[in-house]
Protein backbone atom coordinates (compact mmCIF):
# COMPACT_ATOMS: atom_id res chain seq x y z
CA UNK A 1 0.00 0.00 0.00
CA UNK A 2 2.82 2.46 0.99
CA UNK A 3 4.31 1.79 -2.65
CA UNK A 4 1.43 2.06 -4.07
CA UNK A 5 0.54 5.48 -2.48
CA UNK A 6 4.52 7.08 -2.58
CA UNK A 7 4.89 7.52 -6.52
CA UNK A 8 1.60 9.39 -7.01
CA UNK A 9 1.55 11.73 -3.76
CA UNK A 10 5.53 12.13 -4.64
CA UNK A 11 4.33 13.60 -7.45
CA UNK A 12 1.32 15.91 -6.66
CA UNK A 13 3.36 16.84 -3.60
CA UNK A 14 6.60 18.04 -5.28
CA UNK A 15 5.45 19.68 -8.48
CA UNK A 16 3.55 22.67 -6.13
CA UNK A 17 6.69 22.99 -4.04
CA UNK A 18 7.92 25.06 -6.99
CA UNK A 19 4.57 26.49 -7.79
CA UNK A 20 1.06 27.34 -10.13
CA UNK A 21 -1.56 30.04 -10.97
CA UNK A 22 -4.18 30.86 -13.05
CA UNK A 23 -1.88 32.42 -16.27
CA UNK A 24 -0.70 30.07 -19.14
CA UNK A 25 2.16 29.26 -21.11
CA UNK A 26 0.74 28.94 -24.52
CA UNK A 27 3.98 29.41 -26.46
CA UNK A 28 7.05 26.97 -26.20
CA UNK A 29 10.15 29.21 -24.16
CA UNK A 30 12.07 30.47 -26.80
CA UNK A 31 16.00 29.64 -26.26
CA UNK A 32 17.89 32.99 -25.67
CA UNK A 33 20.83 33.64 -27.65
CA UNK A 34 23.15 31.62 -25.20
CA UNK A 35 24.71 28.28 -27.13
CA UNK A 36 26.36 27.38 -23.83
CA UNK A 37 23.93 24.75 -21.74
CA UNK A 38 25.34 22.63 -19.08
CA UNK A 39 24.10 20.12 -16.39
CA UNK A 40 24.67 20.81 -12.60
CA UNK A 41 22.56 20.85 -9.51
CA UNK A 42 20.09 23.64 -8.98
CA UNK A 43 18.73 24.65 -5.50
CA UNK A 44 20.78 22.79 -3.07
CA UNK A 45 20.27 25.34 -0.21
CA UNK A 46 16.62 23.88 -0.20
CA UNK A 47 15.09 21.21 1.53
CA UNK A 48 12.53 18.19 1.37
CA UNK A 49 9.95 17.89 -1.98
CA UNK A 50 11.73 21.55 -3.23
CA UNK A 51 15.50 19.59 -3.03
CA UNK A 52 13.87 16.76 -4.59
CA UNK A 53 12.75 18.96 -7.91
CA UNK A 54 16.09 21.03 -7.63
CA UNK A 55 18.18 17.36 -7.94
CA UNK A 56 15.85 16.63 -11.37
CA UNK A 57 16.61 20.06 -12.88
CA UNK A 58 20.09 19.08 -12.23
CA UNK A 59 20.25 16.33 -14.48
CA UNK A 60 18.52 18.99 -17.46
CA UNK A 61 20.95 21.08 -19.82
CA UNK A 62 20.12 24.73 -18.91
CA UNK A 63 21.62 28.18 -19.92
CA UNK A 64 23.13 30.51 -17.79
CA UNK A 65 20.21 32.74 -17.80
CA UNK A 66 17.51 30.08 -16.81
CA UNK A 67 19.60 28.38 -13.95
CA UNK A 68 19.32 32.06 -12.65
CA UNK A 69 16.04 32.42 -12.95
CA UNK A 70 15.31 28.93 -11.54
CA UNK A 71 17.81 29.72 -8.69
CA UNK A 72 15.82 33.26 -7.82
CA UNK A 73 12.39 31.02 -8.22
CA UNK A 74 13.30 28.08 -5.32
CA UNK A 75 15.03 31.05 -3.35
CA UNK A 76 11.69 32.93 -3.48
CA UNK A 77 9.79 29.49 -2.58
CA UNK A 78 11.92 28.45 0.43
CA UNK A 79 11.77 31.65 2.07
CA UNK A 80 7.66 31.56 1.19
CA UNK A 81 7.83 28.25 3.22
CA UNK A 82 9.58 29.61 6.34
CA UNK A 83 6.20 29.76 8.34
CA UNK A 84 5.24 26.30 7.41
CA UNK A 85 8.63 25.09 8.47
CA UNK A 86 8.69 26.91 11.72
CA UNK A 87 4.96 25.81 12.33
CA UNK A 88 5.75 22.05 10.82
CA UNK A 89 8.86 22.04 13.55
CA UNK A 90 6.74 23.14 16.44
CA UNK A 91 3.97 20.78 15.76
CA UNK A 92 6.72 17.44 15.63
CA UNK A 93 8.22 18.89 18.96
CA UNK A 94 5.04 19.07 20.46
CA UNK A 95 3.98 15.44 19.19
CA UNK A 96 7.48 14.48 20.70
CA UNK A 97 6.84 15.74 23.81
CA UNK A 98 3.16 13.63 24.16
CA UNK A 99 4.55 10.79 22.81
CA UNK A 100 7.86 10.67 25.86
CA UNK A 101 4.66 11.52 28.06
CA UNK A 102 2.50 8.47 26.77
CA UNK A 103 -0.30 10.73 25.84
CA UNK A 104 -1.98 12.11 22.62
CA UNK A 105 -3.77 15.38 23.36
CA UNK A 106 -5.23 16.13 20.25
CA UNK A 107 -6.95 19.29 21.46
CA UNK A 108 -3.90 20.62 22.81
CA UNK A 109 -2.18 20.02 19.20
CA UNK A 110 -5.18 21.81 17.12
CA UNK A 111 -3.54 25.34 17.55
CA UNK A 112 -0.04 24.22 15.87
CA UNK A 113 -1.67 22.05 12.89
CA UNK A 114 -3.69 25.47 12.28
CA UNK A 115 -0.56 27.16 12.35
CA UNK A 116 0.89 24.93 10.04
CA UNK A 117 -2.02 25.30 8.20
CA UNK A 118 -1.88 29.22 7.35
CA UNK A 119 1.64 28.92 6.65
CA UNK A 120 0.74 26.59 3.84
CA UNK A 121 -2.26 28.78 2.59
CA UNK A 122 0.08 31.86 2.39
CA UNK A 123 2.46 30.59 0.31
CA UNK A 124 0.36 28.40 -1.72
CA UNK A 125 -0.84 31.37 -4.37
CA UNK A 126 2.71 31.91 -5.15
CA UNK A 127 3.69 28.61 -5.23
CA UNK A 128 1.52 27.84 -7.82
CA UNK A 129 2.66 30.55 -9.98
CA UNK A 130 5.84 29.96 -9.71
CA UNK A 131 5.50 26.84 -11.80
CA UNK A 132 4.20 27.77 -14.17
CA UNK A 133 7.19 30.25 -14.51
CA UNK A 134 9.17 27.28 -14.30
CA UNK A 135 7.77 25.76 -17.13
CA UNK A 136 8.00 28.82 -19.40
CA UNK A 137 11.79 29.16 -18.43
CA UNK A 138 11.56 25.14 -20.13
CA UNK A 139 12.11 24.48 -23.47
CA UNK A 140 10.08 21.78 -24.65
CA UNK A 141 13.10 18.82 -24.42
CA UNK A 142 13.79 20.91 -21.06
CA UNK A 143 10.62 19.91 -19.70
CA UNK A 144 10.58 16.48 -21.15
CA UNK A 145 14.05 15.94 -19.28
CA UNK A 146 12.60 17.69 -16.37
CA UNK A 147 9.77 14.84 -16.10
CA UNK A 148 11.73 12.02 -16.45
CA UNK A 149 14.42 13.23 -14.21
CA UNK A 150 11.34 13.75 -11.56
CA UNK A 151 10.35 10.14 -12.38
CA UNK A 152 13.45 8.49 -12.17
CA UNK A 153 13.82 10.20 -8.79
CA UNK A 154 10.50 8.91 -7.50
CA UNK A 155 11.43 5.31 -8.71
CA UNK A 156 14.59 5.63 -6.77
CA UNK A 157 12.54 6.52 -3.73
CA UNK A 158 9.84 3.62 -3.69
CA UNK A 159 12.82 1.02 -4.63
CA UNK A 160 14.46 2.57 -1.21
CA UNK A 161 10.68 2.29 0.65
CA UNK A 162 10.74 -1.47 -0.65
CA UNK A 163 14.17 -2.40 0.30
CA UNK A 164 13.76 -0.55 4.02
CA UNK A 165 10.45 0.16 5.16
CA UNK A 166 10.25 2.81 7.57
CA UNK A 167 7.87 1.19 9.94
CA UNK A 168 10.14 -2.07 9.87
CA UNK A 169 13.61 0.68 9.99
CA UNK A 170 11.34 2.11 13.50
CA UNK A 171 10.70 -1.41 15.04
CA UNK A 172 14.41 -2.10 14.91
CA UNK A 173 15.17 1.69 16.27
CA UNK A 174 13.20 0.94 19.17
CA UNK A 175 13.94 -2.40 20.26
CA UNK A 176 10.42 -3.76 19.46
CA UNK A 177 10.04 -7.58 20.78
CA UNK A 178 7.67 -9.90 18.36
CA UNK A 179 4.60 -9.55 20.75
CA UNK A 180 4.94 -5.66 20.44
CA UNK A 181 5.15 -5.59 16.89
CA UNK A 182 2.59 -7.98 16.68
CA UNK A 183 -0.05 -6.03 18.74
CA UNK A 184 0.93 -3.09 16.65
CA UNK A 185 0.50 -4.21 13.29
CA UNK A 186 -2.88 -5.82 14.35
CA UNK A 187 -3.95 -2.49 15.81
CA UNK A 188 -2.77 -0.07 12.36
CA UNK A 189 -4.49 -2.92 10.31
CA UNK A 190 -7.86 -2.57 11.84
CA UNK A 191 -7.44 1.43 12.18
CA UNK A 192 -6.28 1.59 8.21
CA UNK A 193 -9.88 -0.74 7.49
CA UNK A 194 -11.91 1.16 9.51
CA UNK A 195 -10.58 4.17 7.89
CA UNK A 196 -10.70 2.50 4.34
CA UNK A 197 -14.58 1.27 4.16
CA UNK A 198 -16.42 2.81 1.68
CA UNK A 199 -13.10 3.79 -0.41
CA UNK A 200 -12.40 0.54 -2.21
CA UNK A 201 -8.81 2.31 -2.98
CA UNK A 202 -10.25 4.84 -5.06
CA UNK A 203 -8.00 7.61 -3.21
CA UNK A 204 -5.04 5.44 -3.92
CA UNK A 205 -6.21 5.02 -7.91
CA UNK A 206 -6.93 8.87 -8.11
CA UNK A 207 -3.84 10.36 -6.62
CA UNK A 208 -1.42 8.08 -9.64
CA UNK A 209 -4.14 9.62 -12.13
CA UNK A 210 -3.49 13.25 -11.00
CA UNK A 211 0.21 12.66 -10.76
CA UNK A 212 0.31 10.94 -14.51
CA UNK A 213 -1.97 14.51 -15.42
CA UNK A 214 -0.04 17.20 -14.11
CA UNK A 215 3.45 15.59 -15.41
CA UNK A 216 1.65 15.08 -18.70
CA UNK A 217 0.38 18.33 -18.94
CA UNK A 218 3.76 19.91 -18.04
CA UNK A 219 5.76 18.51 -21.30
CA UNK A 220 3.17 20.37 -23.43
CA UNK A 221 3.20 24.05 -24.47
CA UNK A 222 0.27 24.71 -22.87
CA UNK A 223 0.38 24.39 -19.24
CA UNK A 224 -2.29 26.13 -16.64
CA UNK A 225 -2.41 24.31 -13.16
CA UNK A 226 -6.17 25.29 -12.81
CA UNK A 227 -6.96 23.34 -15.62
CA UNK A 228 -4.83 20.32 -14.28
CA UNK A 229 -4.62 20.33 -11.11
CA UNK A 230 -7.30 22.81 -9.07
CA UNK A 231 -6.10 24.12 -5.94
CA UNK A 232 -6.14 21.67 -3.02
CA UNK A 233 -7.81 22.57 0.51
CA UNK A 234 -5.22 22.70 2.46
CA UNK A 235 -6.52 22.81 6.11
CA UNK A 236 -8.55 19.47 5.04
CA UNK A 237 -5.40 18.16 3.66
CA UNK A 238 -3.29 18.73 6.77
CA UNK A 239 -6.24 17.59 9.03
CA UNK A 240 -6.22 14.18 7.20
CA UNK A 241 -2.26 14.01 7.64
CA UNK A 242 -2.12 15.05 11.19
CA UNK A 243 -4.79 12.56 11.81
CA UNK A 244 -3.26 9.80 10.26
CA UNK A 245 -0.19 10.54 12.11
CA UNK A 246 -1.70 10.98 15.53
CA UNK A 247 -3.31 7.79 15.12
CA UNK A 248 0.07 5.65 14.33
CA UNK A 249 0.98 7.47 17.43
CA UNK A 250 -1.84 6.47 19.51
CA UNK A 251 -1.88 2.93 18.52
CA UNK A 252 1.80 2.44 19.57
CA UNK A 253 1.91 4.33 22.95
CA UNK A 254 -0.05 2.33 24.85
CA UNK A 255 2.35 -0.71 23.75
CA UNK A 256 5.76 0.96 24.48
CA UNK A 257 7.86 1.29 27.29
CA UNK A 258 8.99 4.50 28.67
CA UNK A 259 12.51 3.78 27.19
CA UNK A 260 10.92 3.38 23.91
CA UNK A 261 8.94 6.43 24.42
CA UNK A 262 11.80 8.12 24.97
CA UNK A 263 14.06 7.15 21.62
CA UNK A 264 10.62 7.40 19.95
CA UNK A 265 10.35 11.15 20.76
CA UNK A 266 14.03 11.92 20.27
CA UNK A 267 13.68 10.31 16.89
CA UNK A 268 10.77 13.19 15.90
CA UNK A 269 12.80 15.58 17.11
CA UNK A 270 15.71 14.90 14.82
CA UNK A 271 13.20 14.70 11.89
CA UNK A 272 11.73 18.01 12.94
CA UNK A 273 15.59 19.39 12.99
CA UNK A 274 16.41 17.67 9.96
CA UNK A 275 13.56 19.62 7.94
CA UNK A 276 13.63 16.61 5.44
CA UNK A 277 10.48 16.26 5.46
CA UNK A 278 9.06 19.51 4.82
CA UNK A 279 5.62 19.82 4.34
CA UNK A 280 4.89 20.91 0.70
CA UNK A 281 2.87 23.75 -0.83
CA UNK A 282 -0.15 21.83 -1.83
CA UNK A 283 -1.75 22.09 -5.02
Amino acid sequence: MLRRLLVPLAITLVTPALGCSGSASTEPAVATPEAVTMRAPVAQSTHGPLKLAGDALGDVPLTASQRAAIEKLATDTEARHADARAARKDLVLAVAAQVQAGQIDRAALQPKIDALVAGLQKAQPADRAAFEQLHAVLTADQRTAFVDAMEARIGERVGQVRDRHPLKQWAEDLGLTEDQRSQIKDALKAQWKAAAQGHDGAPWAEAKEHGAKVMSAFKQDRFVMDEVSPAMDVAAKAQKMSDHMLGVAQVALPVLTAQQRAIAAQKLRDRAEALEDVAPGMP
